[in-house]
């Protein structure tokens, strides 16, 4: 889903051609002798200081492709007020949430037909290993590795792509995907987000490119809307690693910044820098088990490690600590969680209050088991210490959904957990169909309370607006604030292009859309119209060509029964007409989605 937005960096004049390497690349984990020049594909990023990588030798030079047209909607009409983030849920009240964080298609959709509903055809099947955060504004922004199927060979080939998707901030609903970066010509995976006062950062891997390159990263200041693009200046090629960072980024108190990523074999590492991420060196140490995941205990440390996954103690992850910041690991001892394999992944954070959190499952995919004397079952956990890991509460998640092939049990895949301003913890869990978006604050966690319908009515409606620089309206909506504290889109919201046109309309009805939503560039020409039916769980999106004439007509369940659990979900799949129509408004195809998939044979593309 598309909408202007104009800017300088690009309205380009043409698109910079692509500059093939002057030789091939080696393995990312080798040497290399090439000179490589790689370009960057996407909309709303510009280049930083950082554009080039390694010695003259060896060296790596980022350029961009500039392309023109509408930028990404995701990245588009992002509200900047923080204010409203802090309202939320009371704190001492249970609360629990859980909704479909990807549509159907394009998840798992090996045949790659979302592109026939209208969907972003840069956006593959297999949407895994995350970077996930919630903003100071309240969106929640995910940023996944995009390959075109769930196997080795795809996942390591280099048309991967890192794709994004948002939820706005009162919104039942996320936003469709679409790409977010792709390294033309190189593997991409495994993103990170790590929000960093008012920064927010996003590390990427991506195997085969260069030892000087082993992350590449960007900085947005406006909640992920504009993006600062740079290649890491290391301080020695990097050696024993693995290009995938993993899900912990974090400042110590003697402002250093902390990166965790793969290691060679099963084990992890981190990145360092003292210099606001100029320039990177390896702190030398290595801990047990892939994927760890890893804290500080407080900001003067010490570093807290728990296993991802591929190693165990007796059935258990290992966990081990550091009083050097990663120069140097503890032996590993056992810690209180199930040992994981392949396509899992805990993920732990630091409270606001202190206390840890900690997500993962109860069973290791690869044996079927859980270790000896597990006794919180067979599914996805949450834990909560109050002091310092020395002691957990675990609590079940009740509602989870088992791995997208083997749909045997309940599992987060590779989870990551972050906690929004306004204290309530998020989860994505991936590796499902679809990838799951969990909400819960600390008063489910320790209440005896499982699955539950959120508050949506009552309470009061607040109206809020933000302004461009020079005083015009950028923005105007209202919200309802429930009696227990949570915060709802509600009313009609209108965002306005800098010339004063209207860019994006829509309505909400307790955080549902309803009505007719749209999309407009600035000059006024309609891109994409919606037509909601809330009261159905029915919404009927419309792409338009020039001249205003409908492309392709789409339907989607908006209330949609998961595949493996009986239950239903605030989400989007593809269920009944689609619809194509050539420039002149001809029509041309006419298909039909079921459950998602596409029943009637596939169009030929446009």
């Amino acid at each position: 889903m598309f909408c202007w937005r104009p800017r300088a960096h690009v309205l380009a004049a043409a698109l910079l051609a692509w500059v093939a390497p002057v030789a091939a690349a080696g393995d990312g984990e080798g040497t290399s002798s090439a000179v490589i020049t790689v370009t960057a594909r996407a909309r709303g990023f510009v280049l930083g200081p950082g554009r080039e990588a390694g010695p003259p030798e060896a060296r790596v030079r980022l350029e961009q492709a500039w392309e023109t047209g509408p930028l990404p909607f995701c990245q588009s009409f992002v509200k900047q007020r923080t204010d409203v983030a802090r309202i939320g849920p009371r704190p001492d009240v249970p609360y629990f949430h859980v909704r479909w964080a990807l549509p159907i298609p394009p998840e798992n959709d090996t045949n790659l037909v979302g592109w026939v509903a209208g969907l972003d055809p840069e956006v593959w099947a297999h949407n895994h290993s995350p970077g996930f955060e919630v903003l100071p504004n309240g969106d929640v922004l995910a940023v996944y590795f995009s390959a075109r199927m769930a196997s080795g060979a795809a996942e390591s080939a280099p048309d991967t792509r890192f794709i994004q998707a948002r939820l706005r901030y009162g919104a039942e609903e996320w936003d469709l995907p679409e790409l977010f970066l792709d390294f033309e010509g190189f593997n991409d995976q495994s993103a990170l987000l790590w929000q960093d006062g008012d920064r927010l950062w996003f590390f990427g891997g991506g195997r085969g490119m260069s030892p000087w390159v082993p992350f590449k990263f960007a900085v947005s200041t406006n909640h992920g809307a504009d993006w600062v693009l740079e290649l890491p200046r290391l301080t020695a090629p990097a050696e024993d690693f693995t290009a995938q960072p993993i899900a912990n980024a974090f400042r110590s108190a003697a402002d250093v910044i902390y990166l965790a990523m793969d290691a060679a074999g099963d084990e992890s590492f981190l990145w360092a820098s003292a210099d606001g991420g100029r320039s990177w060196w390896d702190t030398g140490g290595r801990v047990s088990g892939r994927h760890a995941a890893v804290v500080p205990l407080s900001p003067e440390g010490p570093l807290l490690a728990i296993s991802g996954k591929n190693v165990s103690l007796d059935g258990w992850a290992p966990c081990s600590e550091s009083r050097d910041w990663g120069r140097s690991w503890s032996a590993p001892r056992r810690s209180p969680f199930p040992g994981l394999a392949t396509n899992q992944r805990l993920s732990m954070i630091r409270l606001a209050n202190g206390h840890l959190c900690v997500v993962t499952d109860g069973t290791n995919r690869r044996t079927g088991e859980s270790p000896p004397g597990w006794p919180h079952g067979p599914g996805p956990v949450v834990a909560i210490s109050t002091n310092e890991g020395r002691s957990w509460h675990f609590k079940p998640l009740p509602v989870a959904l088992p791995h997208e092939r083997d749909r045997r049990r309940g599992t987060l895949g590779y989870a990551t957990v972050r906690q929004a301003p306004n204290g309530v913890i998020h989860v994505l869990s991936t590796m499902t169909h679809p990838c799951l978006h969990y909400e819960f604050n600390e008063a489910w966690v320790f209440s005896p309370l499982g699955d539950m319908v959120p508050e949506s009515e009552g309470g009061r409606i607040e109206t809020y607006r933000e302004t461009y620089p020079d005083g015009r309206l950028r923005v105007e909506w209202s919200a309802r604030i429930c009696p227990g504290g949570r915060y709802l889109l509600h009313g009609r919201q209108v965002s306005y292009h800098p010339n004063g046109r209207p860019a994006h309309e829509v309505t909400y009805v307790n955080g549902r859309r309803s009505g007719w939503e749209t999309c407009w560039d600035a000059e006024g020409r309609i891109l994409w119209r919606w037509k909601h039916e809330p009261e159905q769980n029915r919404s009927v999106w419309t792409r338009y060509g020039l001249g205003a004439l409908p492309r392709i007509e789409s339907t989607w369940n908006t209330r949609p029964l998961a595949r493996d659990l009986a239950r239903r979900f605030f989400g989007l799949q593809a269920e009944g007409p689609v619809r194509h129509w050539d420039a002149q408004g001809r029509l041309t195809y006419e298909g039909r989605f079921v459950h998602g998939q596409l029943v009637t044979p596939i169009p030929s593309p446009p």
